[in-house]
């Protein structure tokens, strides 16, 4: 090396090591350098790019030879920029210099000594500087600094038996390194650091200080080495394993051939499901059971039944979606779009939904909660969810849980036996091979119970998404991810529904559709769609005008949905079907008196509803499973001692709300030697019907008033309210619903309790269209209104 190592004259410091060089200048041509420092004490080549400073260079060669490297601020930097280059550089000697056939120049340095730039002499075109030099100053018995130095040695030994990329001429190198600050220069020269930390060891001009930070250095890059190995050995570990599997397999089919052997049935399926499952992107627990499932495959008689239960199973895990599913970014307006194609109507539930979607797309978050859509028969749940489908662009897949009693049908069979099967909710993924598509679970309220376990509380696990992201069927016995799926139930009441289930779940709910509803649905879907469906032309279909489908709506179809109104203009449409196919005449528009012709005598009519034809009678307003429903109450008296008698399949809460209205009434009139010399008979019509719930009260108190006072209520009212023992009216539920049964009936007045105003209000002006609403909160404004006193 250039430098000299001399020791210092002064008897009191004869152990003070200083490296100084005497030929070194005090100005130094600067050659910016990029990426990483060049300690001192080592050559090293550099190549310098034709321009400018390579012929700078070229001219320095031939003179003192002489250069300062310095490292660059900006890696990217084409433009020398002195106040972009490091302050701390090392100063090095052109040992051997090549001129490059393209231009441009290869030398070979001597690194010498660290400096640090004083002050620029100049800076264009090139940078030079005058430079002050740092040789190295340590006192050779200095323990601290042999520990130091003893302690990055050993590092650096053993760092190079940890790693294959250290040449035995690194090794060499390090052994004949005597000086400790050139030691810890070396050291860090081979470390895989960062910029700012090259810079900072060339720096950091205190020996001591120097090899403590090569030491942290060192023994960082150590660790990291250990950790690599560490991961290495067990990725060799299981090749080697696959490998030696795969050896072993091969001679087996080598031996069997040399045997005679051909490769039998059962290694060809073992093979088979082998290959598939490799292509499966499995967790690690059911890669491991799949692939013994595998093994056993290949020692089992193929006629046995548990080969054919292996093979059901193989297939099963083969057949369901294990990947990540693919999200598509919810579009709210295709959303709004699809709805309002598919549905008349139903503005509120629509809006819920995009609510909903809209939730979902803000969030980014696939996973959450339930809907459950509630409404009465015909009233389109089952398309909603198809229409939410399509609106998420998943795929659709529907399962009806009506009169399921066992629980193994959601949770699956346990595989003791040759007819084991998957649950439901498996089974569905299987189909739509879709790991996030919307399900819809039709008939929650029609779940049974048996000694076969209680299917509801198995539906608790599937539907709560902090726990069905490991759900396991009893089938599969492995975890299973079901929180991407779109969960919707549908119900027509949620009497029977679970509280613990419900409370999984958002409620939605379609009250029914009023008759104008009625109206366009019949016009824009059902009657478009049966002739299409029943092969007629629109040029030979008969027309139907709004007249006589609202005739229809009212003599045939009253219930809250549309299914029965589908069917009786299916049943219209047949008839012309077949008047055309035998080539009989069918008139082409249809009158009122044609259609009941066609249809039969109307079922309905506005009279036989209301019927109120003497005292003692009122009409109230009922929410039942189908929708809404007008609900007459008759009271009749008789001479007798007193005693009250209840009719019409009245369940126990609707049997007190009558004990009650016949208690307030007694005391309101103040009349008790009447109550006593007559029997009082109750009956609510349709009495094949089962009735309950507490809404009834205040028709029941009506209707007893109407009798002791032996007059009629006014024409055209209806009423619902849950009265108590001091006459107040407490609200009730279902007002949608009952507000369209009153319309469908024909009333103009109902009488509603004054708490419920706020629902009222909620309304659309469409369903409260042609309606008089009185809003009571004690009795006596009912009987004001009815009664007109």
């Amino acid at each position: 090396m250039s430098d000299n190592n001399q020791k210092s004259d002064s008897p009191q410091s004869t152990n003070l090591v200083v490296s100084i060089d005497h030929l070194l200048p005090e100005t130094l041509f600067l050659v910016p350098i990029r990426g990483r420092p060049v300690f001192p004490g080592m050559v090293t080549p550099l190549v310098i790019a034709p321009g400018p400073l390579s012929q700078a260079v070229d001219v320095i060669s031939k003179k003192t030879g002489y250069l300062g490297l310095v490292m660059q601020e900006d890696d990217q930097a084409e433009e020398i920029i002195a106040e972009k280059l490091y302050h701390t550089g090392t100063a090095v000697k052109i040992l051997k210099k090549i001129n490059l056939p393209e231009g441009g120049i290869h030398i070979l340095v001597n690194t010498l000594q660290r400096f640090t730039i004083k002050e620029f002499v100049y800076t264009r075109p090139n940078v030079v500087a005058k430079v002050e030099y740092h040789p190295d100053v340590y006192d050779s018995r200095d323990k601290e600094i042999m520990a130091l130095t003893r302690a990055v040695l050993a590092q650096a030994k053993e760092m190079m038996n940890e790693s294959p990329f250290f040449t035995e001429e690194m090794k060499v190198t390090l052994v004949n390194v005597d000086e400790p600050g050139k030691i810890a220069d070396f050291v860090c020269s081979i470390l895989n650091l960062e910029k700012h930390e090259f810079q900072d060891i060339l720096e950091t001009f205190d020996v001591k200080r120097r090899l403590e930070k090569a030491l942290v250095f060192i023994t960082r890059e150590l660790e990291l080495l250990r950790l690599q190995k560490k991961i290495q050995g067990e990725i060799h570990r299981k090749i080697e394993e696959q490998q030696r599997e795969f050896f072993l397999r091969e001679q087996l089919k080598a031996i069997r051939q040399e045997l005679g052997q051909r490769q039998g049935y059962q290694e060809r399926n073992a093979e088979y499901y082998r290959t598939k499952i490799e292509n499966l992107k499995l967790p690690a627990e059911a890669r491991e059971k799949v692939l013994a499932e595998i093994d056993k495959l290949e020692y089992i008689d193929s006629n046995s039944a548990e080969f054919s239960v292996v093979r059901n199973y193989l297939d099963t895990i083969i057949d369901l979606p294990w990947e990540e599913p693919t999200f598509h970014e919810i579009d709210l307006n295709y959303a709004r779009k699809v709805l309002n194609r598919d549905h008349f109507g139903l503005e509120d539930v629509k809006e819920r939904i995009l609510e909903f979607l809209a939730v979902r797309k803000l969030r980014h978050n696939e996973k959450g909660s339930i809907l459950c859509l509630v409404g009465p028969p015909g009233a389109g749940k089952t398309s909603l969810g198809k229409s939410i489908a399509e609106a998420m662009q998943r795929k659709f897949y529907r399962f009806s849980l009506g009169g399921m009693r066992d629980e193994a049908e959601i949770k699956g069979h346990r595989r003791t036996y040759v007819g084991a099967m998957p649950g439901k909710i498996i089974q569905a993924l299987r189909v739509v091979k879709s790991k996030n598509p919307v399900l819809m679970l039709d008939e929650i309220d029609k779940l049974g119970i048996s000694f076969q376990g209680d299917p509801a509380s198995a539906l608790l696990e599937v539907l709560d998404p902090a726990q069905n992201t490991e759900f396991r069927d009893h089938y599969l016995d492995l975890p299973f991810d079901l929180s991407y799926i779109v969960f919707i139930t549908t119900a027509n009441t949620l009497d029977p529904v679970p509280e613990p289930l419900l409370d999984r779940m958002e409620i939605i709910r379609l009250a029914g559709y009023t008759p104008e509803e009625k109206v366009q649905i019949a016009r824009r879907f059902i009657i478009p769609r049966t002739i299409k469906e029943f092969g007629l032309s629109k040029k030979e279909a008969p027309q139907l005008s709004t007249k006589v489908v609202r005739f229809i709506i009212d003599g045939y179809s009253r219930e809250a949905g549309v299914r029965s109104l589908e069917k009786e203009i299916q049943k219209f449409y047949r008839k012309a079907a077949y008047a055309i196919v035998e080539h009989k005449p069918f008139p082409k528009e249809i009158t009122e008196k044609e259609l009941v012709e066609i249809l039969g005598q109307p079922r309905f009519s506005i009279k036989d509803e209301i019927r109120i034809i003497t005292y003692g009678v009122a009409l109230g307003l009922a929410y039942t499973a189908w929708g809404g429903a007008a609900l007459l109450v008759e009271a009749n008296a008789m001479p007798g001692r007193g005693r009250f008698k209840l009719t019409g399949q009245l369940g126990k809460v609707m049997q007190e709300s009558a004990e009650i209205a016949l208690t307030y009434i007694r005391s309101y009139t103040s009349d008790a030697a009447y109550f006593q010399r007559h029997d009082i008979h109750l009956h609510v019509p349709d009495g094949a019907t089962p009735k309950d719930g507490p809404s009834a009260g205040i028709t029941i108190a009506t209707a007893l008033l109407s009798l002791y006072r032996k007059k009629k209520i006014k024409f055209g009212y209806a009423m619902t309210g849950e009265l108590g023992l001091n006459g107040e009216v407490m609200p009730i539920g279902g007002l949608r619903e009952k507000v369209i049964a009153a319309r469908r009936v024909g009333i103009k007045h109902v009488i509603l309790p004054k708490e419920n105003e706020k629902d009222l209000n909620e309304l659309p002006t469409s369903v409260k269209k042609g309606l008089v609403f009185h809003l009571v909160s004690e009795f006596h404004e009912v009987e004001k209104v009815v009664f007109g006193s």
